[in-house]
């Protein structure tokens, strides 16, 4: 690291400025741990360079007296300006005092935004498990060195997968790589997005096993120098549904189906959350997943499902949020209570809607009693329907791809009944009516 001079420092300045707003997150002045957290996921989602937290935090924190690494330097002029640091910094110096600190940078990715649905999910969900924001699809590479001191690939880099049992949880994954051709100082793997899942490999060793607690559909991600070289999206099915609850949050609880095939819908109830140690006083969350082959285009299919909540004395604005993952994006519907709908976000594909700076008081509705929700997506526009009225439309560019995943997360005690999809035929494809 060099000296930090003065134009330095206000350019870094500036810099982070842009990078604050282009990520939603605000002012770093009164962070707490999750925008952190974010902002480490937030860089790499858009430049494929994975910096450290620590990193981040001495950026952020104002507590650097030295100019970090170039190649850091770099990743965040390019995030930012779209040029690299010496780049910058040059049309920085010519342009004069009276003029520094007001040229606004490009607008970033369409995925930028998604820091609205992100941030929420990251408070539920706590870095702990794979989240529906990663990247699927076909396997990726990242190629193309930002600064000085990045990996190169002097050959083919091999990564792939293979899974130890076919429909259950937990499941062993047999990672296979060969990084024999790259250079660089560290190797990673990471399991998903979460930096919390990274464990570091080596050339010498081709294999790597890790274990998935919950079904889903992830990306997994093979790292050199901390920067992305290959990801791989992983299918970790499950015969039928599986329901989880996070409390903390890091730590997943499973239940049995024995807990609700009694019942004509599918919910935990109170007496077995306490039964297992939930404390009802204390956050929590309660998650229901079916992650299988739906053989639906995400781009053009229905689905119709009903919910409901019970009241916990602890949760002043109960939630859900229903999501479905395809193998190239997905959709994160929130609906809320009353009175609750501007903490509420619905994501399509590429398009964001943001409770915040958008009327999605149609979203509000009384959670404690059974809602129906039907959902139409045709070439991409997409129809909500809450209780038989139409309530909201809009339309992606982004395709979804084939939905791999339907899931549901509730901040308080829910359930859910009568789930059905269908195809663009208007064939159903999935159905349980839980009787």
């Amino acid at each position: 690291m060099n000296s930090l001079s003065q134009s330095d420092q206000d350019l870094l300045e500036q810099i982070k400025k842009q990078i604050e707003v282009a990520s939603g997150l605000g002012w770093g002045t009164d962070w707490v741990q999750k925008d952190y957290d974010f902002l480490v996921f937030f860089i790499e989602d858009q430049t494929g360079v994975s910096l450290s937290l620590s990193t981040i935090k001495r950026i952020w924190r104002k507590g650097y007296r030295r100019l970090p690494h170039i190649s850091t330097l770099d990743v965040l002029s390019q995030l930012a300006y779209k040029k690299d640091w010496l780049a910058l910094k040059k049309d920085w110096l010519e342009q004069g005092p009276e003029k520094q600190g007001t040229v606004p940078g490009p607008e970033l990715g369409k995925r930028n935004p998604m820091v609205y649905i992100l941030v929420p999910m990251i408070l539920l969900l706590a870095l702990s498990v794979g989240v529906p924001w990663a990247v699927g699809g076909n396997e990726k590479a990242i190629v193309g060195a930002v600064g000085n001191g990045a990996p190169k690939a002097m050959g083919e880099v091999h990564f792939s997968y293979k899974k130890s049992v076919d429909g259950q949880i937990p499941n062993t994954v047999v990672f296979q790589y060969d990084v024999e051709s790259v250079e660089a100082d560290s190797f990673f793997l990471q399991q998903n997005w979460d930096v919390g899942r990274r464990v570091e490999i080596f050339k010498e060793n081709k294999e790597r096993t890790d274990i998935y607690y919950i079904p889903g559909y992830f990306t997994a991600r093979l790292l050199a120098d901390g920067q992305v070289i290959k990801q791989i999206p992983i299918h970790i099915t499950y015969d039928g549904w599986f329901a989880a609850i996070r409390q903390p949050f890091p730590k997943v609880k499973a239940f049995d189906k024995k807990h609700w095939e009694n019942k004509a819908y599918l919910g935990i109830d109170k007496r077995d959350l306490k039964s297992n140690n939930i404390d009802l006083s204390q956050d929590f969350q309660l998650s229901y997943y079916q992650v299988r082959e739906f053989g639906l285009d995400g781009d053009n299919f229905a689905y119709a499902t009903k919910f409901k909540m019970d009241r916990v004395e602890a949760v002043r604005c109960p939630q859900i949020s229903l999501h479905v993952q395809g193998d190239q994006g997905y959709y994160w519907i929130m609906f809320g209570n009353k009175g609750c709908e501007s903490e509420l976000s619905t994501r399509l594909g590429d398009r964001l809607h943001y409770g915040k700076t958008e009327d999605l008081t149609m979203f509000g509705t009384n959670m404690y009693e059974w809602q129906q929700v039907d959902i139409s997506v045709v070439d991409k526009k997409v129809e909500f329907e809450l209780n038989g009225k139409n309530i909201f439309s809009s339309k992606y560019e982004q395709s979804i791809g084939t939905i791999k995943e339907i899931s549901y997360f509730f901040n308080g005690i829910g359930m859910i009944d009568d789930v059905t999809l269908w195809d663009a035929g208007h064939t159903v494809q999935f159905s349980d009516d839980f009787e």
